[in-house]
Protein backbone atom coordinates (compact mmCIF):
# COMPACT_ATOMS: atom_id res chain seq x y z
CA UNK A 1 0.00 0.00 0.00
CA UNK A 2 2.82 2.39 1.11
CA UNK A 3 4.90 1.76 -2.32
CA UNK A 4 1.36 2.78 -4.28
CA UNK A 5 0.79 5.50 -2.35
CA UNK A 6 4.38 6.87 -3.20
CA UNK A 7 4.13 5.85 -6.85
CA UNK A 8 1.08 8.34 -6.85
CA UNK A 9 2.89 11.01 -5.49
CA UNK A 10 5.41 10.70 -7.79
CA UNK A 11 8.41 10.69 -4.82
CA UNK A 12 10.54 8.47 -3.99
CA UNK A 13 12.68 10.12 -1.57
CA UNK A 14 11.87 12.48 1.64
CA UNK A 15 13.63 15.02 -0.17
CA UNK A 16 10.93 14.96 -3.00
CA UNK A 17 8.37 14.63 -0.71
CA UNK A 18 9.42 17.56 1.42
CA UNK A 19 9.87 19.29 -1.77
CA UNK A 20 6.19 18.36 -2.96
CA UNK A 21 5.05 19.76 0.81
CA UNK A 22 6.28 23.09 0.33
CA UNK A 23 4.99 23.52 -3.13
CA UNK A 24 1.50 22.32 -2.19
CA UNK A 25 1.63 24.80 0.82
CA UNK A 26 2.39 27.91 -0.71
CA UNK A 27 -0.28 27.20 -2.89
CA UNK A 28 -2.50 26.30 -0.26
CA UNK A 29 -1.45 29.68 1.54
CA UNK A 30 -1.84 31.99 -1.84
CA UNK A 31 -5.06 30.66 -2.21
CA UNK A 32 -6.46 30.91 1.55
CA UNK A 33 -4.84 34.81 1.32
CA UNK A 34 -6.97 35.39 -1.94
CA UNK A 35 -10.18 34.39 -0.65
CA UNK A 36 -10.00 35.78 2.53
CA UNK A 37 -9.41 39.15 0.94
CA UNK A 38 -11.97 38.81 -1.60
CA UNK A 39 -14.60 37.80 0.93
CA UNK A 40 -13.60 40.44 3.09
CA UNK A 41 -13.63 42.96 0.83
CA UNK A 42 -16.33 41.82 -1.65
CA UNK A 43 -14.99 43.07 -4.10
CA UNK A 44 -12.83 41.63 -7.40
CA UNK A 45 -9.36 40.81 -6.70
CA UNK A 46 -8.66 42.80 -9.53
CA UNK A 47 -10.44 45.80 -9.01
CA UNK A 48 -8.97 48.25 -7.01
CA UNK A 49 -10.67 49.52 -3.12
CA UNK A 50 -10.27 52.78 -3.42
CA UNK A 51 -10.93 55.71 -5.82
CA UNK A 52 -9.12 56.33 -9.20
CA UNK A 53 -8.20 59.75 -10.71
CA UNK A 54 -8.81 59.75 -14.32
CA UNK A 55 -8.82 62.87 -16.01
CA UNK A 56 -11.01 65.75 -13.83
CA UNK A 57 -13.04 63.03 -12.54
CA UNK A 58 -12.92 60.12 -9.45
CA UNK A 59 -13.83 56.98 -10.20
CA UNK A 60 -15.26 55.08 -6.83
CA UNK A 61 -14.43 51.74 -6.71
CA UNK A 62 -17.43 49.11 -7.69
CA UNK A 63 -19.65 48.17 -5.16
CA UNK A 64 -19.50 45.35 -2.43
CA UNK A 65 -21.14 42.47 -4.17
CA UNK A 66 -22.24 38.81 -2.76
CA UNK A 67 -21.19 37.01 -5.64
CA UNK A 68 -17.66 38.20 -4.73
CA UNK A 69 -17.78 37.10 -1.25
CA UNK A 70 -18.89 33.66 -2.68
CA UNK A 71 -16.21 33.17 -4.79
CA UNK A 72 -13.81 34.00 -1.86
CA UNK A 73 -15.08 31.32 -0.12
CA UNK A 74 -14.57 29.20 -2.70
CA UNK A 75 -10.80 30.43 -3.31
CA UNK A 76 -10.37 29.30 0.82
CA UNK A 77 -12.04 26.20 -0.38
CA UNK A 78 -9.63 25.30 -2.95
CA UNK A 79 -6.90 26.50 -0.95
CA UNK A 80 -7.92 23.96 1.62
CA UNK A 81 -7.84 21.48 -1.09
CA UNK A 82 -4.10 21.71 -1.33
CA UNK A 83 -3.25 21.55 2.19
CA UNK A 84 -4.28 17.65 2.20
CA UNK A 85 -1.46 16.62 -0.25
CA UNK A 86 1.16 18.49 2.22
CA UNK A 87 -0.27 17.06 4.66
CA UNK A 88 0.16 13.86 3.37
CA UNK A 89 3.55 14.23 1.72
CA UNK A 90 4.88 15.37 4.93
CA UNK A 91 3.42 12.24 6.87
CA UNK A 92 4.61 10.32 3.53
CA UNK A 93 8.42 11.90 4.32
CA UNK A 94 8.54 11.18 7.78
CA UNK A 95 7.35 7.32 7.16
CA UNK A 96 10.65 7.05 5.22
CA UNK A 97 12.74 8.56 7.50
CA UNK A 98 11.61 6.41 9.88
CA UNK A 99 12.24 3.55 8.07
Amino acid sequence: MSCMAVTLAGADSPSQHLQLAAFTAMAAVVFIWLGRRQRRTGRSLVAPNETVRAGDRLIQPPPRSRGYRTAGCVWIGVGGIFVLPAVFNIVAAIHEIMR
